[in-house]
C-alpha cells in the first residue's frame, strides 16, 4: 500500500512512520515507474533503493538539474560511486547524445544499476565499472546494512569487507569529463584530487557535484583545493557542493 505524501510529511508521525516502512519494506525486486523511469529496487538493502520506493520521488534533483545544464551532446558524465544509477540513468534520459562512464565496486548495486540502465534504452550510452577509484592496486570496502553507505574507509558497524581492485581516475577513462559527481563516503579526496594533479586544466571538468556529508575524513580539502584552481561554488544543499569552472 502507498502512504499518501501529506500523511508522510507530517511531523508527530513522519520519523516513526519511516522507521515502520524501512522495517518492512520489501526486499526487492522491486520494479517501479518514478520520475518517468524504470527502476528495478532492492528497498531494504539500500537507502537510495528505499527513498524511490517510499516517496515515490527521485532525490536531489537539485544537484541533478545542476549537472544537466553544464551537459549536452557528445559530453560525457563521470558517476563515481554511482550506486544504482540515480544520476546518471536520470541524466541520460535528459540529455539527449549524452555519455556516461560509472564506477561502482559494490557488486548487488552495480547489478541494479545495470539493470536500470537496460530497462530505460540506455546501456549503449554508458560504460559501467566494477573498479574502485583511488590509488593504484587493491584496498578493502566496508559493507553496510545501508548498501550505499559502504566505504573504503573503516567505519563502525561495517557488517563485512572484501577486497576491490582500485585504479586512479586518470587511468580510467580515455577522453576528458565534462562533469563529474562523487560520492564515496568520505574516500573523494583520495579518489578525486589525483585526477587534478595528473592531468592539466584542458583536461578538467566543466562542473563538479560532490559529497560533503563525510568531509571531516578527506585526506585533502577538496573544496579549497578546487577553488584554487579556478572553480566557484554554484550551489551547496546539505549534503553536496556544486562546483563550476569560472
Amino acid at each position: 500500500m502507498r502512504i499518501p505524501r501529506w500523511l508522510r510529511r507530517t511531523p508527530l508521525v513522519k520519523t516513526p512512520l519511516r522507521r515502520f516502512a524501512k522495517r518492512h519494506a520489501p526486499r526487492g525486486p522491486v520494479h517501479l515507474t518514478v520520475g518517468g523511469l524504470a527502476w528495478h529496487l532492492a528497498p531494504r538493502d539500500n537507502k537510495v533503493d528505499f527513498d524511490i520506493w517510499y516517496k515515490r520521488r527521485l532525490d536531489e534533483p537539485y544537484e541533478r538539474d545542476f549537472l544537466a545544464s553544464q551537459l549536452g551532446a557528445g559530453d560525457l558524465f563521470v558517476d563515481i560511486g554511482a550506486n544504482i544509477g540515480l544520476y546518471t540513468v536520470a541524466l541520460l534520459a535528459e540529455v539527449p547524445g549524452l555519455s556516461a562512464v560509472t564506477f561502482e565496486p559494490l557488486d548487488r548495486l552495480r547489478e541494479r544499476q545495470v539493470a536500470n540502465l537496460a530497462a530505460n534504452g540506455l546501456s549503449g550510452r554508458a560504460r559501467v565499472s566494477a573498479d574502485a577509484v583511488g590509488p593504484e592496486g587493491e584496498m578493502t570496502l566496508y559493507e553496510s546494512m545501508n548498501a550505499g553507505r559502504s566505504s573504503l574507509i573503516a567505519f563502525e558497524g561495517a557488517r563485512g569487507s572484501r577486497k576491490v581492485n582500485v585504479r586512479p581516475l586518470a587511468a580510467l577513462l580515455t577522453r576528458p569529463p565534462t562533469a563529474i559527481k562523487i560520492d564515496v563516503e568520505g574516500f573523494e579526496a583520495d579518489a578525486l584530487m589525483p585526477y587534478f594533479d595528473a592531468t592539466g586544466p584542458e583536461d578538467w571538468p566543466r562542473a563538479v557535484v560532490i559529497e560533503t556529508l563525510h568531509r571531516a575524513l578527506w585526506s585533502r580539502d577538496c573544496l579549497s583545493e578546487l577553488f584554487q584552481r579556478g572553480y566557484v561554488l554554484a550551489g551547496e544543499t546539505d549534503e553536496n557542493a556544486l562546483l563550476v569552472r569560472a
